[in-house]
């Protein structure tokens, strides 16, 4: 009788919800609690009311009760996870989001509470801030180190985030999240070898650690990848699902071992299993385009504010795997200037003016300005300039010229084709790449990133030097000559050896770089049309005119 009475009860509540009967909903929720208190649905329906009525403070205990029952139904997790970022309480919501993906790694909504957590610098900056705190109390806590560390790499404060990982090492070196984190921090600063080290004894302890897998795999050679070959098999065979991380190291060791084209198959894999659960969204790209075209139409006199403070901000723009990173340190072998990677403070500080409709005026750009050099990280007292090297600053070259008079921005230019097959072979797991999991999406963003460099050549045409990849490879004292030109920097050598800079390296050409300059990889693309024809058609020739794409 009871049970029926509960059933009956919980089926005029879900109406009501379903009907947006909020109110009468929620009484006879908690009613159920209240009734039949072990009741789990009874819990779930109030906090599915209070996320409805977006009270979501208020949902919070019910979904942590209901997870706490039912620890095997993702729906609670979800709810959970999207309440604490909802609340402002982002370091848990992370934490708990990132827990619950690896008990449910193919959620797409808890991937979507991660995915927006991690577009924003700001809420990094709030988890650097929240780690600092706790560690006044607890200062050799590994957990707040390792956390601290990953949030100072994601806003480009390097220099504090190797110390802390380097810290947490130096307190656990068998941890294996530590030990990964050391490993890859080393990887970044070119020393290959120390990091293989390490990582080699993570799979030792652990033959199913994915992370380390797949980067063994992208730094093997021949010799290596016969070795990871069966590890990486045994570690598909006993995973309980799909896990696009480890399709990614076993295609890359098909292209070491086979080569390219018999890897392809497995690329596809790959990315079809990324892309399920972080699709690209056509229409909301091209909406944010029209929005930033708003924000600056082409006038005679643009939006500028008057804060020409020193060093000089350089913005390397172009569409990822386009010769940033190498231009980047071409540029940061110049003494005293500054290279510091890719930051976020451009798309944060931005960010309300794109998605909530802010205006944007002279007044604006101050403040923009003002921010920016408080947020980034700092820069030798000598620099004379620094470059922030984000390739998807493309879509923010309105606000950072408006917002620096002196600054200028180098715009690397690469064949789509190329860049496009890069994308496709290398794993993007950041929020921004989501549509290099996708060929038809990387087509439609290589056209849409040609519409922005059209509209702001059209507004600050002579702030702006589209250096063409391939000529620059091809002929790198020229054009490294050209760039200090146009840069109001004295040209040195010492740029057209970038692979001599110590710079630490975050980005997917970490080993690239590493090596002299070459034009090895023009035109590989032609060798797997066949399996890119989707990417191949989708690109716009009118857009494209240096390159014949017919």
């Amino acid at each position: 009788m009871a049970n029926q009475t509960a059933k009956s009860l919980k089926g005029k509540a879900l109406g009501d919800l379903e009907a947006g009967k909020l109110p009468q909903a929620l009484k006879k929720a908690q009613l159920g609690i209240k009734k039949f208190p072990k009741d789990t649905d009874f819990q779930a329906i109030a906090g599915f009311v209070f996320t409805e009525l977006k009270q979501y403070k208020k949902s919070i205990p019910h979904f942590v009760e209901a997870a706490r029952r039912k620890p095997d139904d993702p729906q609670f997790a979800e709810n959970l996870a999207n309440a604490l970022m909802q609340t402002g309480q982002i370091p848990r919501a992370l934490a708990y989001a990132e827990k619950m993906l690896e008990q449910f790694p193919n959620n797409a909504e808890l991937v979507r509470v991660v995915d927006e957590i991690q577009l924003k610098g700001s809420n990094w900056r709030e988890i650097v801030e929240h780690a600092t705190e706790k560690l006044k109390k607890s200062p050799d806590d590994v957990t707040l180190l390792t956390t601290r560390a990953r949030a100072y790499d994601r806003i480009g404060f390097s220099d504090n985030c190797r110390q802390d990982a380097y810290r947490a090492y130096e307190l656990a070196p068998d941890d294996n999240a530590v030990a990964f984190q050391k490993a890859s921090i080393l990887h970044q600063e070119g020393k290959k070898k120390d990091a293989a080290e390490i990582l080699d004894r993570i799979i030792t302890n652990d033959p199913a650690h994915v992370a380390s897998l797949l980067q063994l795999s992208n730094m093997a050679d021949e010799d290596r990848a016969r070795d990871l070959e069966p590890l990486v098999a045994t570690a598909i065979d006993n995973s309980d699902h799909p896990v696009s991380q480890l399709e990614f190291a076993k295609a890359q060791i098909t292209s070491v071992l086979h080569g390219l084209t018999a890897a392809m198959p497995g690329f596809a894999r790959a990315n079809e299993l990324q892309h399920e659960l972080n699709p690209y969204k056509f229409g909301d790209e091209s909406q944010k385009l029209r929005r930033i075209v708003q924000l600056f139409p082409e006038i005679d006199t643009p939006i500028s504010s008057e804060v020409v403070d020193g060093p000089i901000p350089i913005f390397v723009i172009g569409q990822p795997r386009s010769g940033t990173t190498l231009m980047e340190m071409m540029l940061s072998s110049i003494p005293d200037v500054a290279g510091c990677g890719e930051l976020t403070v451009g798309p944060d500080l931005s960010y309300d003016f794109i998605h909530e409709g802010k205006a944007y005026d002279a007044k604006d750009a101050e403040e923009f300005a003002r921010d920016f050099r408080r947020l980034m990280p700092p820069v030798p007292e000598t620099s004379i300039a620094f470059v922030d090297k984000l390739p998807h600053n493309y879509q923010q070259v309105g606000f950072l010229l408006s917002a620096f008079p002196n600054a200028k921005v180098i715009n690397m230019m690469r064949d789509p084709r190329d860049v496009g097959l890069s994308k496709w072979i290398r794993r993007f797991p950041a929020p921004g790449m989501r549509y290099a999991s996708n060929l038809e999406a990387i087509g439609h963003s290589a056209n849409m990133y040609r519409k922005y460099i059209a509209h702001w050549e059209t507004i600050f045409g002579d702030r702006i030097l589209t250096v063409p990849y391939e000529k620059l490879v091809a002929d790198p004292e020229t054009y490294s000559r050209q760039v200090a030109d146009f840069l109001g920097l004295e040209w040195h050598e010492t740029m057209m050896h970038p692979e001599k800079n110590k710079k630490q390296v975050r980005t997917a050409s970490i080993d690239q770089v590493r090596k002299k300059i070459s034009t090895k990889s023009i035109g590989g693309w032609r060798q797997v049309a066949d399996h890119i024809q989707p990417m191949l058609s989708g690109f716009d020739p009118e857009l494209w005119p240096e390159y014949d794409l017919s």
